[in-house]
């Protein structure tokens, strides 16, 4: 039994902070992790000395999408006072926890660097980290811009199988990787007055520590740098990437390590306890994935404008098309990650069209028809899909003979609008959930599926995805679940590195003995955030099995009639 004298953490808080794209957020939980206060400062209104829209500035000179660091860190001196001005107790919070949107990369000047290590208390951060502190602005890619970048990563590495052996993924327009690259191509002079390269992640973390943090895992498995199993930089990637870049990136760490201590600036201007400590800052969707306590038959997907997968694996999947990156709480284990080009704006395309844009009209006609839309199927593929390389439109009704000649000029519009509806939303399900299949995830009778986004609200979209994936449907209620992982994250860092961290003579010795409570197990007593929506309908599996592999034959026909596969 250990000897110490018990310490009472009942008055400690825990804080959590998501950088998003559109908005600074942060969660301040009690020491039975109840939220007590909530902040948020939206970029477009209440920063808008920095025009702007979403978020992000449109330079119509260079026809890029730029983000000003400065913006972020405004914003953040903003969050704090918000907070104090409420009543929180700062002076409470033991352990700070991070998480960032994946976008962009954050170019350290010198001068940046020297202004960071010695920030003076009786100024703003905004008005020590200024432009100057960093080369140039960051870059936000919404488009392809980056292709040539990318193809160059692939040609070097060997091939795009090469450099998804190594990283977990082929080389992205998204990748930072891309990004570094066009950098130094483009801007060779401030790439080589850039000390340090930081993401958004490390970068929130950074500035409560007063000094460069380090890109965890998880987040450094997105970059197209970080050799996923080694869990170390790869030479080859970073030499194929830019010169030099091994000299401007913090050693990759592990995602439950501490950053360090609070910056007295901190602890001076807004009365944090000099001994809090700043958990490592991670990616958005590892965040998401932190604030719950799932299983590993959970499939995730977001219904947004880019739909998304997400699926855990205790072994490395094989995902051509997609991206792994390591799990941000169980060490051994692997996330896939999948994404879709043709998500919500081709819904919005198809609701303006048989519903002028009305989406509870769109809702309606979903309801009005039947399991399975009576046979008639539809592929829409505004843009080329990222896995079949494909796009087009192709709709079927149960007369269309898959093995006749006229099989791709078949139907150009059902006859009733509401056919048209139900054909989108179940001929995207149907895909998604070939998708996960393939890539090795197991759908069986304990499968539930996670959805968020924005149109998770639709009980009727809903619906349609716990039929066709056969398997109950759940929805997050509560606070952002980025900013919750991000304050769960910190109070277990509390717990891993404080309260169950005795160097006595009784807790040495039985060191051996394995007592600590694993991240998932911690977490069992955070209140259940999950909300049950939809259960699969009697009957959907024998409905939706043979649409399944008939609409899958519609996708490859319609892959080889665009580029010419046989």
């Amino acid at each position: 039994m250990c000897q110490r004298r018990a310490t009472n953490h009942s008055g400690n808080s825990y804080l959590g902070i998501h950088l998003g794209i559109e908005r600074l957020e942060a969660v301040l939980l009690n020491a039975e992790l109840q939220v007590t206060y909530t902040a948020v400062i939206r970029y477009d209104v209440d920063l808008p000395e920095y025009g702007t829209i979403f978020g992000v500035n449109f330079n119509a000179l260079s026809n890029k999408f730029q983000i000003n660091p400065v913006m972020y860190i405004k914003a953040l001196d903003m969050l704090l006072n918000c907070l104090a001005s409420q009543g929180a107790d700062l002076h409470s919070v033991a352990a700070i926890g991070g998480a960032a949107h994946q976008y962009g990369a954050i170019y350290w000047s010198l001068a940046g660097f020297r202004s960071l290590c010695g920030l003076n208390p009786l100024m703003r951060l905004h008005e020590q980290l200024t432009e100057k502190s960093f080369s140039f602005r960051s870059f936000f890619y919404m488009n392809d811009s980056l292709n040539v970048q990318s193809y160059d990563m692939d040609e070097q590495l060997g091939g795009a199988e090469q450099i998804s052996m190594i990283t977990g993924s082929k080389s992205f327009v998204h990748t930072t990787a891309s990004e570094i690259r066009k950098v130094f191509q483009d801007y060779p002079f401030e790439y080589g007055n850039t000390m340090r390269i930081s993401l958004m992640s490390s970068f929130l973390a950074s500035l409560f520590v007063g000094n460069i943090a380090s890109i965890e895992y998880s987040d450094a498995s997105r970059m197209n740098l970080l050799n996923i199993a080694e869990k170390q930089w790869s030479p080859e990637c970073l030499n194929a990437c830019a010169p030099c870049l091994s000299l401007r990136l913090m050693k990759a760490i592990a995602t439950n390590r501490l950053q360090g201590r609070i910056a007295d600036y901190f602890v001076n201007r807004w009365n944090f306890r000099s001994d809090c400590i700043i958990a490592t800052a991670t990616g958005s969707t590892a965040s998401f994935l932190a604030s719950l306590n799932l299983d590993s038959c959970f499939l995730f997907i977001s219904l947004s404008d880019r739909d998304e997968l997400v699926m855990r694996f205790t072994q490395r999947p094989n995902l051509t098309e997609g991206c792994i990156i390591c799990h941000p709480t169980l060490p051994n284990e692997y996330v896939g990650l999948i994404r879709f080009r043709n998500g919500g704006k081709v819904r919005a395309r198809i609701c303006k069209e048989v519903a002028n844009g009305d989406w509870l009209e769109f809702n309606e006609m979903l309801n009005a028809t039947p399991m399975g839309n009576d046979n008639h199927i539809a592929v829409h593929f505004d843009e080329q899909d990222y896995i079949l390389k494909t796009h087009g439109t192709l709709r079927w009704t149960k007369y269309n003979d898959e093995l006749s000649k006229e099989v791709l000029q078949a139907t150009q519009q059902f006859p009733d609008p509401k056919l048209e509806a139900r054909a989108l939303i179940e001929g995207q399900l149907m895909y998604y959930r070939a998708i996960a299949a393939k890539s090795g995830f197991i759908l069986g009778p304990d499968t539930k599926v996670l959805v968020s986004g924005n149109y998770c609200s639709s009980q009727s979209i809903l619906q349609i995805v716990a039929d066709i994936f056969n398997a109950p449907v759940y929805i997050i209620k509560g606070p952002a679940a980025y900013v919750m992982g991000a304050a769960y994250r910190a109070r277990y860092a509390f717990y891993e590195y404080r309260e169950d961290n005795c160097n006595c003579r009784k807790c040495r010795n039985c060191r051996g003995r394995d007592t600590r409570l694993s991240y998932s197990e911690f977490i069992q007593q955070i209140p259940d955030n999950l909300s049950l929506v939809a259960e699969p309908t009697a009957g959907c599996a024998a409905i939706y099995e043979p649409l399944m592999a008939r609409f899958m034959r519609m996708c490859s026909l319609l892959e080889t009639e665009k580029t010419g596969k046989k």
